[in-house]
């Protein structure tokens, strides 16, 4: 077994030629020189970090996830017209309430009205729901990019919903890309709606589907949950 380095404590020289136990400096008193990592790299001891313990906020959505662990990231897919924003609107809703906390819409598809609109359709109360995009009074200014429009969530938040990754990036793959690590830094819960290939398959990126911790796919007769860190899969929800 190969021995540790050692250290002399009197001067600090690092296993000096010895004779008979003695540093050249004339000490004997010697400690191993613990293993330190190259910078950039964290060794830790685990346990003690935030438990994956999901929490139901009564609604569809949540029901489907087998309930939303807090500060985790989910991506919703799905065919146009499936009802995945709606049923983003209603969760991201429901954890604001709940968590007492505020939840933003990232809005870079529809107006002010439209957002209205898909909290409207389940009943979902907005008093705590904000909503970040482009000011249409001006539309001689240029349009503001994920970044800036990530820049307007705070730490604090309960959720944000982004609508969606490729309206965002203007479907360039390598923006998707810096978008989803984006969001990986994100404190809080995090819904970022996708469109659906023909093939029912995330467009875009390979990281809409790597870069969470839940995907779940949306069409029209049922809820179907692909990977999840926190609920066994598959996971299929029937819608009514």
């Amino acid at each position: 077994m190969r021995l540790p380095p050692l250290r002399c404590r009197i001067c600090g020289r690092q296993r000096p030629e010895i004779s008979g136990g003695f540093c050249v400096c004339g000490a004997s008193v010697w400690e191993p020189i613990e293993h330190e990592p190259p910078p950039g790299v964290v060794v830790e001891a685990l346990g003690g970090s935030r438990s994956l313990e999901p929490v139901d906020f009564g609604c569809v959505l949540s029901e489907a996830l087998g309930g939303v662990v807090p500060g985790r990231k989910v991506a919703v897919g799905g065919e146009p017209g499936a009802g995945k924003s709606t049923l983003c609107a209603e969760l991201a809703a429901k954890m604001a309430e709940k968590l007492g906390g505020l939840a933003y819409w990232l809005d870079a598809e529809q107006d002010r009205a439209l957002v209205d609109a898909l909290f409207a359709r389940t009943k979902s109360p907005t008093r705590h729901v904000r909503r970040i995009g482009q000011q249409p009074e001006d539309p001689s200014k240029p349009s503001i990019s994920w970044r800036e429009a990530f820049a307007g969530v705070p730490p604090s938040a309960s959720v944000a919903v982004i609508d969606s990754v490729q309206a965002w990036t203007n479907d360039s793959q390598r923006e998707q890309g810096e978008l989803l690590r984006a969001v990986r830094a994100m404190t809080p819960t995090v819904l970022v709606i996708s469109h659906f290939t023909k093939q029912g398959r995330f467009a875009g990126s390979r990281r809409v589907r790597y870069d969470v911790d839940a995907t779940i796919a949306i069409d029209r007769a049922a809820i179907r949950l692909e990977k999840s860190r926190w609920t066994p899969t598959p996971r299929i929800t029937p819608r009514s």
